[in-house]
């Protein structure tokens, strides 16, 4: 009965969903793409621009260009650069006060998850004066339209620059929460590859893993459409061919731009579908552990889905075709797709396991997954607390290759 009435209710909000397809973000993309961005700037006519960054940028001066062209044409701005890995609530604090204090009109998001995440709940939080950051984070409530927000990507893996969530840590609960609502899809896309050059091999394939994941996931969840589907399926396809070339030579603007761009895909596969169970125990496990979201994604995506077992086989025989993987059957193709999964971890030196895990913190762990996931996902099978325990169990010891 609870499998039945999760299922209902997800086939009622899921066309509402799906009107994100239409909601995307004007996209800016190309080897210099955020100096473009100034000339829509200029149209704009706005006084002052809030800019979030990290301290690696302005350390290695590689947002000078932008910073000179922005005062070549009269725009102000500001500079926020304290922003953490993963941005907890005092970030957001921190951030809100700063962009009313300067008297910003808009903000500029250029980062990673991190950056484009803090930034999006701070906007949320700016125009609900009478409530607390936390408050907001915890109920979810964005009632009003945000001031405006350019997203620029520095990792090709969130799909944040798309999206309508952001995650943000609770240090003292130790525990992600998930802000979702329309409002928060930024206005502009702005797909720079060259601000990717400098990023590491290891981040380069925990970012991809995680865009790998968001397609994977909004693929095989129930409720999809064929634009989602296109989207999820061109985002892995990309994947499969420009990921571990990326991660050989970053320095290849072609690489780089191609996966910017599945990452964006990704995204929108996830804005129309959702993510599923591996978002799910990945939130809680990140934040408690204090590990990469995308290496978690990658440990747990070939554990995830042997557990789902015959309710994803057809969908990820037809994910094996599209990346050519053979096999005599949709039972054979989709077992080798898993291999394959794990095989990419091996190449980027990925662990099997999450020994971090300690036995006490599980049930803690499978209690906010279960309470994250469901209703909401809309996940191929429905799991329990107890079902949930048992797969953070195997994620504990880990995989066999």
């Amino acid at each position: 009965m609870i499998h039945f009435l999760l299922r209902v209710r997800q086939a009622i909000f899921s066309p509402i969903q799906k009107t994100q397809l239409y909601m995307q973000p004007r996209m800016i993309k190309g080897e210099h793409a955020l100096l473009d961005l100034v000339d829509v700037l200029k149209e704009k006519h706005l006084t002052h621009y809030m800019i979030v960054t990290t301290p690696g940028f302005i350390k290695r001066g590689t947002l000078q260009s932008f910073f000179e062209a922005l005062t070549q044409n009269d725009i102000q701005y500001s500079i926020f650069h304290d922003v953490k890995p993963d941005p907890e609530i005092s970030d957001v604090e921190k951030l809100k006060e700063m962009f009313i204090k300067d008297g910003c009109q808009a903000l500029i998001a250029i980062g990673g998850g991190s950056a484009i995440d803090c930034s999006k709940a701070a906007l949320a939080c700016v125009p609900m004066k009478n409530l607390d950051v936390k408050t907001v984070l915890h109920t979810g409530r964005v009632s009003k339209q945000l001031p405006l927000l350019i997203a620029v990507p520095t990792t090709a893996g969130t799909g944040s620059e798309v999206t309508a969530g952001a995650v943000i840590t609770d240090p003292i609960k130790k525990r992600k929460y998930a802000l979702s609502h329309l409002f928060l899809i930024p206005k502009y896309a702005v797909l720079d590859a060259s601000l990717l050059t400098s990023l590491p091999a290891k981040m380069t394939s925990y970012s991809g893993m995680d865009a790998l994941t968001h397609a994977i996931e909004a693929y095989i969840n129930c409720f999809n459409n064929r634009k989602t589907n296109e989207y999820a399926l061109c985002a892995i396809k990309s994947i499969f061919q420009y990921l571990v070339p990326s991660f050989e030579d970053g320095l290849n603007m072609q690489y780089r731009l191609e996966l910017l761009e599945a990452s964006y895909n990704a995204g929108v596969a996830i804005s129309n579908n959702y993510v599923g169970y591996v978002h799910a125990i990945a939130h809680g496990i990140g934040g408690m552990y204090h590990l990469q979201h995308g290496m978690i994604n990658a440990i747990i995506l070939p554990i995830v889905l042997e557990e789902y077992g015959g309710a994803v086989v057809g969908k990820l025989a037809t994910i094996a075709d599209v990346v050519g993987i053979t096999g005599a059957t949709d039972q054979d193709k989709s077992k080798q797709f898993i291999q394959k999964l794990k095989d990419l971890n091996q190449i980027f030196s990925i662990p099997t396991s999450i020994p971090e895990i300690q036995e006490e913190d599980i049930h803690y762990l499978a209690t906010g997954a279960e309470k994250e996931g469901n209703p909401t996902y809309p996940t191929p099978v429905t799991w329990n607390v107890a079902q949930f325990e048992k797969v953070i169990r195997k994620i504990k010891q880990g995989y066999t290759i």
